[in-house]
């Protein structure tokens, strides 16, 4: 069967989540709704990025596509301004590699943005850029002006105590809030699958996304995450558009 067909046809099987996933992005880590304050403290960060700009890849290991866009998101990784993360997803596990870093909350992630953004159906390679453009096609992001997509985003405010978002009316509906830890780099010898014989490096793989509940335009404080491993970031996302409005990130 021809590669893209058998593909689709696997990846059809997800299509009918657009709905619920346009109420909620549903599927990922289990969502701790926040009163006043979310999360338990180790203390400030030592060090932040605020506002960088979110690349997503949204990749496997058993994907013969995918090795380019790794690399790419390697150097993008390295780009001042830019958050480069990559997300392994979970349905090419079934073809003959099981890619380690692989999850499906990875894979529901895919599919919240498969609704939002319109398209018909998820595959990797796919970028997605401030959770609210993925070009179409084989295009490069390293040819393209990525801080045009960065729009306003709105100013956190950090202090020994925690994270803080503004009050705002501007809003226009509801956003997400997601916690996610990432590691630095990886290698990793494919040993079958249709990478089978190479050795592919990996950067800012995601190894967990929490939600940590919604923001509905209130002032509101965030006490500092524990940083586990040598990333973390805060997202804020608009839910039904996907926009990222605002992000902070840590790199140790």
């Amino acid at each position: 069967m021809n590669r893209l067909v058998f593909c689709l046809v696997r990846l059809a099987l997800g299509y009918g989540l657009g709905l619920l996933l346009a109420l909620a992005p549903v599927g990922m880590a289990p969502a701790a709704l926040a009163q006043n304050s979310v999360g338990a403290s180790s203390g400030p960060w030592p060090t932040v990025q605020i506002n960088p700009l979110v690349v997503e890849l949204f990749t496997s290991q058993g994907c013969h596509s995918c090795p380019p866009a790794d690399q790419e998101l390697e150097r993008l990784a390295d780009m001042p301004g830019v958050l480069g993360l990559s997300f392994h997803v979970d349905y090419w596990d079934y073809i003959g590699w099981r890619d380690p870093f692989a999850s499906p909350n990875a894979t529901n992630r895919q599919k919240y943005y498969r609704h939002v953004l319109a398209k018909r159906y998820i595959f990797t390679p796919q970028f997605v850029v401030g959770g609210n453009w993925s070009p179409e096609g084989p295009t490069s992001l390293l040819d393209q002006d990525l801080m045009r997509y960065k729009g306003d985003p709105i100013m956190l405010r950090t202090d020994q105590d925690g994270i803080y978002l503004p009050e705002t009316g501007a809003l226009g509906g509801i956003a997400d809030l997601w916690l996610v830890h990432f590691d630095h780099r990886h290698e990793t010898e494919i040993r079958a699958g249709e990478n089978a014989g190479r050795t592919l490096a990996y950067r800012h793989v995601v190894r967990d996304i929490k939600h940590l509940g919604d923001w509905r335009g209130a002032e509101r404080r965030i006490a500092w995450p524990r940083r586990v491993g040598y990333g973390i970031a805060l997202l804020v996302q608009h839910r039904s558009d996907g926009t990222i409005l605002a992000s902070l990130a840590h790199m140790q």
